[in-house]
């Protein structure tokens, strides 16, 4: 079996280099005992000749969803490629603010969300919500990049609001759409879930985690009721291998975030579960 792992570039020593976790190693590690050829591709470091594309792998794993790798992904899979995750779902899992629409409609737990592109909207919401704070969020972020709170039209005016319309406007000056969640009230600490397949894991850790001790958490007992929702997230956006975080208070919680392939950081097991995932996805 062969499997080609689409990973992120990073810039280093004047090359486009690899960046692997130290999760996506052991990964590949266990896969390579068991005797897959495993490539580790960065699609930004080749030339692909587009007319001659082709499957040439078993599997093509993504764990980078950089505009390339998508694009080569979805034109493998047209040519008849299996990719983990779809082409789609990483697609929509990137897109927070279509992918907050479908977890509302399939009634997954979520806080209330708005989205606009437009100074005079913005301030209309915030005039008309109350007492509610709102968390705004570039539509493609990641890793908690470039969220904004905001509580009244008054937010709006000074370093906060001038940063906020900033992102709301692209180089050319044409409107972005920014996605605005409500605040809501949390424990103090996030629950991460972790999910292949139907297995889902989780770990507690602080929020921002700034040491790697905080980052890797503390493993913690998922409920019967945020693994339904978790997986729920799952097949909403058709999701095979992805990370859920959520927000809890006493018996109450919400989805606040999907992502498509997560670190899976702290869950001991997680490294070989991918593994034979992944396996019994190729073969």
């Amino acid at each position: 079996m062969r499997i080609a792992f689409f990973v992120r570039p990073v810039a280093r020593d004047g090359r486009i280099a690899p960046q692997v976790s130290a999760t996506t190693e052991a990964t590949i590690a266990l896969l390579r005992e068991r005797g897959v050829r495993v490539d580790v591709v960065v699609p930004e470091a080749e030339l692909w000749d587009l007319g001659a594309l082709k499957p040439e792998h078993d599997l093509y794993v993504l764990k980078s969803k950089t505009p390339l790798s998508l694009s080569l992904a979805g034109a493998l899979e047209v040519a008849g490629a299996r990719t983990v995750n779809r082409v789609a779902a990483s697609g929509l899992a990137k897109d927070k603010v279509l992918h907050s629409a479908l977890l509302a409609r399939a009634g997954v737990p979520v806080p209330r969300a708005w989205t606009c592109a437009g100074g005079p909207a913005l301030r209309s919401l915030l005039t008309g919500i109350g007492r509610a704070r709102l968390l705004a969020k570039p539509p493609g972020g990641s890793m908690a990049r470039g969220i904004r709170r905001l509580g009244d039209p008054s937010d709006l005016e000074g370093e906060v609001g001038r940063m906020l319309f900033e992102g709301m406007a692209s180089r050319s000056g044409s409107p972005r759409p920014v996605l605005l969640q409500e605040e809501v009230p949390s424990d103090g600490l996030d629950l991460k879930l972790y999910v292949v397949g139907d297995w889902v894991a989780a770990i507690r850790r602080p929020f921002p985690a700034r040491t790697e001790a905080e980052k890797r958490g503390q493993p913690a007992e998922v409920p019967t009721a945020i693994r339904e929702a978790a997986l729920a997230c799952g097949r909403a956006l058709g999701l095979e291998l992805y990370g859920v975080d959520v927000l809890t208070r006493g018996d109450r919680f919400w989805i606040v975030d999907v992502n498509a392939f997560p670190s899976y950081r702290g869950v001991a097991q997680g490294p070989r579960r991918v593994a034979d995932y992944l396996l019994a996805a190729g073969g």
